[in-house]
């Protein structure tokens, strides 16, 4: 099961989704709640709430077990979705996951404090999105840049990517160590969301419960797999093929 970063769409992962399915795995992409096709006007919005939804997802498809790849703001939600139900999530894939409250710098502050204005927010944030990619866009960027637009202009989509941009990560950092199941830390070396991308991959992985393996992606940015398909599908199979054997 795939879920996008904040103020982002489950069409990120369309070219993953087809490489995968290809290669023999039931594939679910979900939206954040508020975002996409979700309704809006939810109580809250904070990864303990998107790690519910997970779960209700998968429970919903009468999953026996599932691998969960959440990207950005997802993959804290994975993790404590991971951490609630061991007997569930076999597997869990973090692409450029923030986990923990990074320090920001007094320029990134202040950007993230004009992105949560309520009109100027959105047009800040359709603006610095193209920037949270690396060297190379995917081939439908222009195509996902104004359906995201459009989808955000809705009426209460900012809304709730605002209050995720609010939201603490306190709840994913402290749900590391309970993760025991098998974890592919993919992230991006020109990730902007970090100061060190590699230190932060490693440390991710350092703290979790169960054996992680870190995939640095040369040249990519906060979208590891949708930046550079050559790198990430095979490795990505690789990875299912061990903790989710692919259907006959």
């Amino acid at each position: 099961m795939c879920s996008p970063s904040l103020g982002d769409l489950r069409s990120t992962f369309t070219y993953l989704a087809e490489d995968l399915a290809s290669a023999g795995f039931k594939v679910i992409s979900a939206d954040l709640r508020g975002h996409g096709g979700s309704t809006v006007s939810w109580p809250s919005y904070s990864a303990d709430d998107v790690a519910d939804d997970l779960l209700a997802i998968a429970r919903a498809h009468d999953a026996d077990s599932v691998v969960l790849l959440g990207n950005g703001f997802s993959g804290g939600a994975a993790v404590i979705a991971a951490s609630k139900a061991p007997e569930l999530v076999s597997g869990v894939i973090l692409s450029g996951a923030v986990v923990r409250d990074v320090q920001l710098g007094p320029a990134e502050r202040a950007m993230m404090r004009l992105a949560t204005l309520p009109r100027l927010g959105q047009t800040l944030w359709m603006s610095y999105w193209p920037k949270l990619f690396g060297f190379e866009k995917p081939d439908n960027f222009e195509l996902r840049r104004q359906e995201l637009a459009d989808n955000l202009a809705e009426p209460g989509r900012f809304a709730a990517a605002r209050e995720m941009l609010r939201s603490s990560r306190t709840s994913a950092e402290n749900a590391l160590g309970q993760v025991t199941c098998p974890t592919l830390v993919l992230m991006g070396d020109q990730d902007p969301d970090f100061r060190d991308p590699t230190v932060e991959a490693q440390n991710t992985a350092a703290r979790l419960g169960g054996p992680a393996t870190v995939v640095m992606v040369p040249g990519a940015g906060h979208y590891p797999h949708t930046e550079d398909m050559e790198t990430v599908v095979p490795v990505v199979v690789d990875f299912l093929g061990t903790v989710a054997p692919a259907r006959s």
